[in-house]
């Protein structure tokens, strides 16, 4: 548990008496209220996380977090014969589902949404391209991902940008967490250090399901929709500052590592998926949408299609 207003280490958030009367606990560091989010409903909650409010994050992150997993017992060492590991494994399986189902709900829907956000995108990035370029794009239109992909049955196009979108965003979960705590050293005195980066990641992932309501209400522009998703990325950064304090220059430096970590690793595993694995098949796909990327930075009409 801790201070909200100075992330103070606290030993309770509030005293219940016997009339069932709750009194919020005052921080002995900064004299504020510890946590006033115990008592706050939860949809001025919600309102505040999405103004960036600190003590909204930290309450969520922290405290309520901290509370939910402390109701459960910890993960069993995996040791001993067959019967004894299969058992461990069962129980922690068990354990973990119980613990994360809440959160794991939250990490579906957000997953369904960026899917469908990038699906719908990424195909009205490629016929405005063919609008604008026609037979002049330079690149062989037939040889793109999104050529082939309109080639496909709907399911399967679902399932494309479904892989696509869960391996992007573990990449940027996992190598996010593991940077924060082994190249900025944080967390060491932090209870559930994993698991609050996890959710902080979690929630401020939330934002990027932003770009939805230009696809509810049709603007017509990717212009928008790709302006969206830059605030949506800054809202992440922000976010994990105000979880981990790391300073800004920090957290960029490491949203700009990971960005491309993701740019020259996603895309190259869904071509060869895409291609089943054939070398020809591959170096076309891959020479396409490089010549199409470099179009892109040229052409200061089309910059915002990427």
């Amino acid at each position: 548990m801790i201070c909200i207003e100075c992330l103070g280490p606290v030993k309770s958030l509030y005293t219940v008496y016997s009339n069932k009367h709750i009194q919020l606990t005052d921080c002995p560091n900064c004299q504020n209220v510890v946590d006033k989010y115990v008592e706050i409903d939860n949809v001025i909650l919600f309102i505040d996380l999405l103004l960036l409010k600190p003590g909204a994050y930290r309450h969520l992150v922290y405290n309520s977090l901290e509370n939910t997993l402390s109701k459960y017992t910890e993960r069993r060492s995996v040791e001993g014969s067959i019967a004894n590991k299969a058992r461990s494994l069962i129980f922690n399986l068990n354990s973990w589902r119980l613990r994360f189902d809440k959160l794991n709900r939250i990490w579906v829907l957000l997953i369904a949404f960026e899917v469908y956000s990038t699906w719908a995108t990424e195909e009205r990035k490629y016929s405005l391209y063919c609008e604008r370029n026609g037979t002049n794009a330079g690149a062989n239109t037939e040889d793109l991902i999104m050529a082939k992909l309109l080639s496909l049955n709907a399911l399967q196009q679902y399932l494309y940008f479904a892989v696509y979108c869960i391996i992007d965003i573990s990449l940027f979960h996992n190598i996010t967490s593991y940077c924060i705590i082994n190249w900025f050293h944080w967390g060491k005195n932090v209870k559930y250090a994993k698991d609050i980066l996890s959710y902080a990641i979690l929630l401020s992932y939330g934002a990027k399901i932003f770009p939805i309501l230009m696809l509810i209400w049709p603007y017509d522009t990717v212009f928008s929709m790709n302006v969206i998703k830059w605030v949506a990325n800054l809202y992440i950064i922000e976010s994990l500052r105000i979880v981990t304090r790391l300073s800004y220059s920090s957290l960029l430096k490491l949203f700009l590592f990971v960005s491309v970590i993701r740019w020259t690793l996603v895309k190259p595993i869904m071509v060869l998926i895409i291609a089943k694995g054939d070398y020809h098949q591959i170096k076309a796909f891959c020479l396409s949408e490089f010549q199409l990327t470099l179009q892109k930075f040229m052409i200061k009409d089309n910059y915002f299609l990427l």
